[in-house]
C-alpha cells in the first residue's frame, strides 16, 4: 500500500486527537443504514421509528458531539432525539424509540430537539456538561438543556435517534475543549450528498389515507360525545409522538394524546394508542 492511500484510510493521531468517533456498527435501530465508513445514518422511510444510533465508542463530559441532519420526509412529524447512555450499546435489543421506551430506564438521559430545527443542512452539537446537564445547540444559535441522574464517572455513550421527519443525519465528530488543551476526533471521510427532503413513497401515501378516513371516525365520535370521552392526557399536554404540538384528538380508548398531524402516521404505522397500546 502506497504512503498516500495509508494515509488516508489511517489517521495517526496526536496528543490533541481523540481518536475516531463514527456510529456504533453493532447497536443500530432496525430500520437503520449506516455508511460512509459508519459515519451516516439512513433511515427506512417506511417508518418514523427504529432509527436509533450509539456512538462507537465513550464520550467524556465537555465532549460536544455534531451531526448533520441530510434528508427528511415531510409525511412524518418530529424532530431528532439526542442523549447519552452509561449503558453498553450492544448490551441487549434496541426499542423502536428512545421517548419514552429509553428513558423510562435508569442509565439513559434523552431530548428531543424540536422539529423545527431538524430542516435538512441543520447542524446540531450535543454534550454533558459536568454537573450532569444533557445540553445541546443548533446551527441557528438555539440552546437549551435538561438535567440528567447519568453517572459522569461512568463510560458515556452518546445517543442519536433519526426520529420523524429528520432520515439521514452524518456525524461531523466531536471537539473537548479545557483549560489546557483542545481534543478533535479523527477527521471524518470527506463525500458528496445532497441535503434535501424525500418524495414520500407511494405506499406511505396508501397508509396515510387510509388512517386519515380513520381518523375522520375518531373526530366526528368525539364531536357526538362531547366530553363522554375520558381523557387520559390533560388538553394542554404535547402530543406524545412529536411532542412538538398540542394533543387535540381524543382516542377510542379515551387517551388524548395525538395532535392532528400525527393521528395520520400513528394510524398507518401502528393502530394502537401510542399510550396504552389498545387497538384502535
Amino acid at each position: 500500500m502506497g504512503n498516500a492511500a495509508w494515509a488516508k484510510d489511517h489517521h495517526v493521531c496526536g496528543l490533541t486527537c481523540r481518536g475516531p468517533l463514527t456510529f456504533h456498527p453493532g447497536a443500530v435501530g432496525k430500520k437503520i443504514t449506516l455508511s460512509h465508513g459508519n459515519c451516516r445514518a439512513s433511515r427506512d422511510l417506511e417508518t418514523f421509528r427504529d432509527g436509533l444510533v450509539f456512538s462507537s465508542r465513550p464520550v467524556k463530559s465537555r465532549e460536544k458531539v455534531k451531526f448533520r441532519v441530510e434528508r427528511s420526509l415531510l409525511a412524518w412529524s418530529g424532530g431528532v432525539r439526542i442523549g447519552f447512555t452509561n449503558v453498553h450499546p450492544a448490551a441487549g435489543p434496541l426499542p423502536p424509540m428512545t421517548i419514552p421506551d429509553l428513558t423510562n430506564r435508569l442509565g439513559y438521559g434523552v431530548k428531543q430537539v424540536p422539529q423545527s430545527y431538524c430542516s435538512p443542512g441543520s447542524m446540531i452539537t450535543f454534550w454533558m456538561d459536568p454537573t450532569g446537564k444533557l445540553c445541546y445547540k443548533t446551527s441557528t444559535g438555539t440552546f437549551d438543556c435538561i438535567q440528567t441522574n447519568l453517572n459522569l464517572s461512568r463510560p458515556l455513550w452518546a445517543i442519536i435517534d433519526v426520529y420523524g421527519q429528520s432520515t439521514t443525519v452524518f456525524l461531523l465528530g466531536s471537539i473537548r475543549r479545557t483549560s489546557l488543551i483542545i481534543q478533535k476526533s479523527c477527521p471524518v471521510p470527506r463525500g458528496t450528498f445532497k441535503c434535501g427532503y424525500e418524495d414520500t413513497p407511494p405506499e406511505l401515501n396508501k397508509r396515510i389515507e387510509m388512517s386519515q378516513n380513520k381518523k375522520k371516525q375518531y373526530q366526528e365520535a368525539q364531536s357526538n360525545n362531547g366530553s363522554s370521552l375520558t381523557s387520559g392526557c390533560r388538553q394542554e399536554e404535547l402530543c406524545a409522538v412529536c411532542l412538538d404540538h398540542e394533543a387535540d384528538l381524543t382516542l377510542l380508548c379515551g387517551h388524548r394524546c395525538l395532535c392532528m398531524p400525527c393521528a395520520d402516521r400513528v394510524l398507518a404505522e401502528f393502530g394502537t394508542c401510542p399510550l396504552c397500546r389498545q387497538n384502535i
